[in-house]
C-alpha cells in the first residue's frame, strides 16, 4: 500500500534528521522517543432528521450510531539531540471532511533552543487558537468525550504550516509563555472544495500558578473558502441570488479573526474548566461566539462532570434583506440556517481511570438549537429542509481512550 504524498514527505523528513544527527553526534548524545494515543468513540442521537457532526473534522454519518466524530489513531515520534535541536512527526488517522480514513502529518517540525527561555519551530504546527489546542486530539487527556462543540467548532483549522517562537520564563511563583506564530493552514470542506487561511499570525499568552492557568490568543488571516464540487455549485446556482451575495458564499479576499480566554483550576480533587471564543469573518462563514463551562469532581478512579455550553451567531454569511426578490432571501435564509451553529447545551458525564493509561467515558449532553439555526447538526437529506431549527435534541456519547 502506498503512503499518501504529505505523509511520506514527512517521514523522510524526520528520515534525514535522523541522518544528519548520526553523522555530527555521537548515538549517545540523541533520543528517538515514541507514543501514541487513540480513542473509539460512538455517538448517537435519536433524531430521524438530523446527524451530529463535528465541523472541520469529521463527514456526517448516515446512521444514528456515528464513531466518525470522536475516534482517532495517532502516533508520534520524537528525536532529541543534546545540542538543543529535536524533531517531532506525529501521524494521524481519523475520519475527514470528505469520509475517507486518509493518515496525515498532523505534526512535522524541527525545533532549536536558542536559549533555556526561546526555542524557535518550523514545519507542520498545531494551531494555537484554543486553550487546548495542543491536545485537543487526545481525548484520554481531558475529562470529556470531546472539548465542547459550541466553542471548538467555532475554528476548524486545527494546524498550520509555518514557523513559531516559545518564550517561556519564570516570574515570581508564577510561569509565563508567549507563543507568536505565522503560517498558513489547509482544510477540505464537506461536499469538496478546501478552505485557506494564508497570511495567518497571532499570539497566544499562558500564564500558570499554582492549580490555576490562564491563557489568551488572538490571531489574524486571510480566508478563502473555495468550492470545487459540481453539487455545490449547482447548489449555489439553484438559490438564484444576485452575483454579488453568490460572492459571498465562496470565494477569495476575506478577512477573518479569532480571539479565545481560557482558564483552568485543578486542584487534584476539583477541576474547573472555562473558555470563552469569538470568530469573526467579513464573508464566506459565519461570525459567532462561544463559551462554556465544565466542573468535574475526582473520586478514586470516578470523575463525574457537568458543562454548560452555547453559542451564537454574531452576523451570518450574507443578509437576505439584500436579495431581490423573496424567492431569492427565501433562499438566502435556509442557506445560513443550514450554516449556523447556534445552540445551547448541557451536558453530564462521567469519566472511568481503567489504568494509568486508559480511561472509559460516557456523556449525555441535551441540547437546544436556536431558531434559524441547525447547531452542530446536519440535515439528513435535503440540507435547506425547513422546520428543523429550534430543535431539543439528546445525544448520547461513549469513547475508550488510552495513550502509550
Amino acid at each position: 500500500m502506498s503512503l499518501p504524498t504529505p505523509l511520506r514527505h514527512a517521514i523522510s523528513l524526520l528520515a534525514g534528521i535522523a541522518a544528519l544527527s548520526a553523522g555530527f553526534a555521537p548515538a549517545a548524545a540523541s533520543e528517538l522517543q515514541v507514543s501514541g494515543f487513540a480513542t473509539l468513540g460512538a455517538a448517537y442521537t435519536r433524531s430521524d432528521e438530523l446527524e451530529f457532526a463535528r465541523v472541520g473534522i469529521d463527514a456526517p454519518g448516515g446512521n444514528r450510531v456515528d464513531t466518525g466524530p470522536d475516534s482517532v489513531l495517532g502516533v508520534q515520534l520524537g528525536w532529541q539531540s543534546a545540542y538543543g535541536s529535536s524533531a517531532v512527526l506525529q501521524v494521524v488517522t481519523r475520519e475527514t471532511q470528505r469520509g475517507d480514513y486518509t493518515p496525515r502529518p498532523a505534526l512535522a517540525f524541527l525545533s532549536h533552543a536558542i536559549s533555556p527561555a526561546l526555542t524557535v519551530r518550523a514545519g507542520r504546527l498545531r494551531s494555537p487558537f484554543f486553550m487546548l489546542s495542543d491536545t485537543a486530539d487526545i481525548n484520554y487527556s481531558q475529562p470529556w468525550v470531546r472539548p465542547p462543540v459550541e466553542v471548538y467548532g467555532l475554528n476548524p483549522f486545527t494546524d498550520m504550516d509555518g514557523v513559531d517562537l516559545l518564550y517561556r520564563s519564570h516570574l515570581g511563583g508564577s510561569f509565563i509563555e508567549l507563543h507568536p506564530y505565522f503560517g498558513t493552514s489547509r482544510i477540505p470542506v464537506i461536499g469538496g472544495g478546501r478552505a485557506h487561511l494564508r497570511q495567518l499570525r497571532g499570539l497566544t499568552a499562558t500564564l500558570e500558578r499554582d492549580e490555576l492557568s490562564f491563557s489568551a490568543s488572538h490571531a489574524e488571516a486571510e480566508l478563502s473558502v473555495i468550492r470545487t464540487s459540481q453539487s455545490y455549485q449547482d447548489l449555489v446556482e439553484s438559490l438564484q441570488l444576485p452575483p454579488a451575495l453568490q460572492a459571498r458564499l465562496s470565494g477569495k479576499g476575506a478577512r477573518a479573526s479569532f480571539s479565545s480566554l481560557g482558564m483552568q483550576w485543578d486542584d487534584g480533587r476539583w477541576r474547573v474548566i472555562a473558555e470563552l471564543a469569538r470568530m469573526r469573518a467579513d464573508a464566506f462563514v459565519n461570525s459567532a461566539t462561544g463559551a462554556y463551562i465544565a466542573i468535574g469532581r475526582r473520586f478514586g478512579a470516578l470523575t463525574p462532570y457537568v458543562g454548560l455550553a452555547r453559542q451564537r451567531q454574531d452576523q451570518p454569511i450574507a443578509d437576505p434583506a439584500l436579495a431581490d426578490s423573496p424567492d431569492s432571501a427565501t433562499a438566502l435564509a435556509a442557506f445560513n440556517r443550514s450554516r449556523n451553529q447556534a445552540q445551547r447545551s448541557i451536558t453530564v458525564g462521567t469519566r472511568w481511570d481503567l489504568t494509568p493509561h486508559a480511561a472509559i467515558k460516557a456523556e449525555f449532553s441535551h441540547i437546544d438549537t436556536e431558531r434559524g439555526a441547525h447547531g452542530t447538526f446536519i440535515a439528513r437529506g435535503d440540507p435547506f429542509a425547513p422546520g428543523l431549527d429550534d430543535r431539543d435534541i439528546h445525544l448520547l456519547s461513549v469513547s475508550v481512550d488510552v495513550v502509550f
